[in-house]
């Protein structure tokens, strides 16, 4: 008998699942243009309109009306014709359906929080910010006081929820959240010592003129000799490639930099970076949009996929390096296994490795820089670039990119967690695009006047 419980309550939750996926962009939409209107219940006519489509979709009806025996049976106890008693039958199991999972909690919640970038985005579209802030307070002073409600919302919401507390109080998480998603740039972000990283990353600080060039460090075009003939075959061959000149980051990317600028975009939030962009762990290690693990602030950002970081760099006006560029700074204007004399015996002076790490990441800028004042580019967190993974094209020696197609990405540098041989500069390893890592982050490069 338990058996059968679960696998009926299963199938009615991946039931009602599908039937958001298949009927929600429009319910979304109408919604939006509701509250713009002005209208004094959006939500119940954009749920109205979508019983509709339900109804015309499922039970084959061409107008409402078509429903009202079975509605009147529902609201009145009325007797349903003989003839219409089938079809009313299948109409209360999709009215029971979706108000039984609308009811419970780890079914919507998830479910609002998939398509909550969608919302975001129309509101934006149809520039209903403040509309819909107005609306969030009459429904957040609803849930905390039932007889604030309009008459027609108060009997929905003891419909749907019986006015259980932890419906109600998921319904206003959600509110609250989205208040705060609308309006980033009210949000107070969480007082960081900066320490020395002002001057040795050079770091735009809250409130200061953002300049693109700023925390970056030009590197000369030219000649360098890049792979390796002692590695895997991935690394071979060892040759000479030209890139032009280019900036780039001093040091990868850290929680705090990513939290400013996830201040002012809710894009790359956690709750609405959209999924078909990273495979589920995206900011695993933050515990909310706007809160980076604790003690961490000036750690490199980590669990970020390569479209996060490409997506993020762009924003600013920079871009990933090409991997060419990135052995470039890596080498150092050296050609050994290692950019310093002396080889891995003097490796930590420059990065954290699994030798010295303690088993754990540790601040940007700790450790020494390179001659062209870049730090961490071995150890500490692996760095996403831009080219596809693909072997060595011998042809390809001016600006060298990765192959034109293929699934995986390239990452550089080695992390805390590894050793020494994986710090080399030549050393390649790839991963899919949409891949978080607890030990992957990025820097950016750009494009710009010396």
């Amino acid at each position: 008998m338990l058996l059968l419980t679960v696998t009926l309550v299963w199938a009615s939750e991946k039931l009602f699942t599908k039937l958001v996926e298949e009927f929600y962009p429009p319910v979304i939409k109408d919604f939006i243009g509701y509250v713009n209107k002005g209208e004094r219940y959006p939500l119940i006519h954009a749920i109205y309109d979508l019983r509709v489509r339900v109804f015309q979709k499922k039970l084959g009806i061409n107008k409402a009306e078509e429903t009202k025996a079975c509605s009147d049976r529902r609201n009145f106890g009325k007797e349903v014709p003989e003839d219409q008693q089938v079809f009313c039958s299948r109409y209360d199991e999709l009215i029971d359906l979706a108000r039984a999972q609308v009811a419970i909690s780890k079914v919507f919640e998830p479910l609002y929080l998939n398509y909550e970038p969608e919302l975001l985005r129309e509101i934006e579209k149809q520039k209903a910010r403040d509309a819909v802030r107005i609306w969030i307070r009459q429904k957040l002073n609803c849930l905390d006081d039932h007889f604030r409600c309009g008459r027609d919302e108060r009997g929905m919401l003891e419909r749907v929820t019986g006015f259980q507390e932890e419906t109600l109080e998921t319904y206003r998480m959600l509110l609250v959240n989205l208040d705060k998603k609308l309006f980033p740039e009210e949000q107070t972000l969480p007082p960081v010592q900066a320490m020395d990283l002002e001057t040795q990353c050079d770091f735009v600080q809250k409130g200061k003129t953002y300049n693109i060039k700023q925390g970056m460090v030009y590197i000369e075009g030219g000649p360098f000799t890049m792979g390796s003939e002692e590695g895997p075959d991935n690394e071979i061959p060892k040759r000479e490639v030209h890139v032009d000149g280019f900036w780039i980051d001093r040091c990868e990317v850290t929680n705090y930099q990513y939290l400013l600028y996830l201040g002012r975009d809710p894009f790359l939030r956690k709750s609405t970076f959209p999924r078909k962009f990273h495979d589920g762990n995206y900011l695993k290690n933050w515990m909310d949009d706007l809160m980076p693990p604790m003690g961490e602030e000036l750690n490199p950002v980590v669990y970020v996929s390569w479209y996060a970081a490409r997506y993020y760099c762009n924003a600013l006006g920079k871009r990933l390096p090409s991997e060419a560029e990135w052995e470039k700074v890596a080498r150092d204007q050296t050609e050994g296994a290692y950019p310093f004399e002396g080889g891995a015996e003097f490796l930590p002076d420059y990065g954290w490795f699994r030798k010295n790490s303690g088993g754990l990441m540790h601040i940007a800028a700790e450790k020494t820089p390179n001659s062209y004042g870049v730090y961490d580019t071995l150890g500490n967190a692996w760095e996403w670039v831009f080219d596809r993974f693909g072997f060595y094209q011998l042809r390809n020696k001016d600006n060298p990119q990765g192959p034109k197609t293929g699934a995986y990405r390239v990452l550089r540098g080695g992390a805390w967690n590894d050793p020494a041989d994986y710090l080399r500069p030549a050393l390649r390893r790839d991963n899919l695009p949409q891949s978080t890592r607890f030990n992957v982050g990025f820097r950016c490069a750009a494009d710009l006047p010396e």
